[in-house]
């Protein structure tokens, strides 16, 4: 099934139909998380296409990320966690990082992508210490006594 159905609302208000092969259309890719009851069309996946759509749906969507992971840093500092916890959240970081590399960086202007590995990486700097920090205290509590 390469094909599927395709309605689209033209500035003069008509409705076409045609078909559109989305296995060929280039464009950034998303699965829409939107669990809210309707009655109405279900989206299942979502090809974007315009390029200041695109930059746009990217920037929101990594403020909402990067926040999270500012929101997380906080408590990490306030509160004493363990480190298995906060290894994962360091994994997870540089997964993103990842991401960022290597899907958003064909969609966003460089000087974006630089800013946001700068501020993604002092966001990973800040962690590490922290897991450093909390190797350090279990260490001193678990060290060799007579």
């Amino acid at each position: 099934m390469d094909e599927r159905y395709y309605i689209c609302d033209k500035d003069n208000n008509e409705i076409v139909y045609g078909y559109i092969d989305y296995s060929h259309l280039h464009g950034f890719k998303i699965k829409p998380g939107n669990n809210v009851p309707y009655e109405g069309v279900e989206v299942g996946r979502l090809v974007l296409v315009k390029p200041s759509l695109i930059e746009n749906v990217l920037k929101r969507k990594i403020k909402h990320k990067l926040d999270a992971y500012l929101a997380f840093l906080f408590t990490v500092i306030d509160d004493d966690e363990d480190p298995d916890a906060l290894e994962l959240v360091i994994d997870d970081v540089t997964r993103y990082k990842n991401i960022i590399m290597n899907k958003y960086s064909k969609f966003l202007d460089k000087k974006y992508i630089k800013r946001l590995l700068k501020k993604v990486g002092m966001v990973e700097l800040e962690l590490n210490n922290k897991l450093d920090e909390l190797i350090k205290q279990n260490t001193k509590k678990t060290g060799k006594s007579r």
